[in-house]
């Protein structure tokens, strides 16, 4: 059986082992001094108001953080109706051009047809005049050897005239010469 334990001034003790000693003041331990500590840090700073001070500042910045997000929601909203107007813009543009090219290419064909109908206007024109100026020429030629002709044929009545003088001879020779001639001619 156990042998009972020997007692100090009133502290029981065990059987030849010492306990840690925890020194108290006024009844008091460190454990208790620091919850007093603690009771007296914390109702300090609920005098200096310090939690209020803590949710002014959370209440503020979190103000300022609704502002900043109203401000991105604007923005964005503002970015948004650009962009919008920006594609529509686009899409005119593109309308526009389209239309344009279809115009310009419409034109093209147009001058080109144009082109086309005064190059065949001015061959006709050529080809006219030109036909004209042969004729003219051929007229002129036809002409210059019917004078030719006649200068020839004058030569040779004067030729034979002066050759055979004789009057009756040259009257009879004049006259087949003249009825020649009108033959030759036509």
């Amino acid at each position: 059986m156990a042998e009972p334990t020997p007692e100090i001034a009133g502290v029981p003790t065990t059987g030849g082992t010492e306990q840690p000693h925890t020194p108290t003041w006024l009844g008091l331990n460190a454990e208790a001094y620091i919850a007093i500590a603690f009771v007296i840090f914390v109702g300090l700073l609920l005098y200096v108001k310090v939690p209020k001070m803590i949710t002014d500042a959370l209440d503020s910045r979190a103000g300022k953080v609704r502002e900043e997000l109203a401000e991105a929601k604007r923005l964005r909203a503002e970015a948004e109706a650009l962009l919008a107007g920006y594609q529509a813009k686009s899409a005119s543009a593109a309308t526009d051009a389209n239309h344009i090219l279809s115009t310009a290419r419409a034109e093209a064909a147009a001058i080109v047809a144009d082109a086309h109908a005064a190059t065949e206007a001015v061959i006709a024109r050529r080809t006219a005049l030109a036909e004209t100026k042969i004729a003219a020429a051929e007229r002129a030629a036809e002409a210059a050897v019917r004078a030719q002709a006649v200068d020839l044929a004058t030569a040779a009545a004067r030729r034979i005239i002066v050759a055979h003088n004789d009057p009756a001879e040259a009257a009879r020779l004049t006259s087949a010469a003249i009825g020649e001639l009108d033959r030759r001619l036509h």
